[in-house]
């Protein structure tokens, strides 16, 4: 019973050992991991950024076209009710 015990902890104790070595690895590329999404979080600005730019630049002619259709409708409209 002694040698099964005994043979129970040494495998616990190399599964504390391993885990151990992942917690060192994983917190030694932390640093990169966080550089990282510094990176990521900059390109994904920069992205909202241009995608904003580009929705703008496709709004603003159509609502120009919009407004410039709206106006000229307003205007032949009323001077069509100045006619005689």
């Amino acid at each position: 019973m002694d040698e099964q015990v005994r043979a129970e902890i040494e495998k616990l104790q190399e599964r504390v050992s391993g885990l151990k070595e992942r917690v060192v690895n994983l917190e030694a590329q932390q640093p990169h991991i966080n550089a990282a999404l510094v990176r990521i979080e900059g390109s994904v600005e920069k992205l909202t950024n241009r995608i904003g730019k580009a929705i703008w630049a496709v709004l603003t002619p159509v609502i120009v076209l919009a407004v410039g259709a709206t106006f000229k409708i307003v205007v032949s409209g009323a001077s069509a009710h100045l006619a005689p």
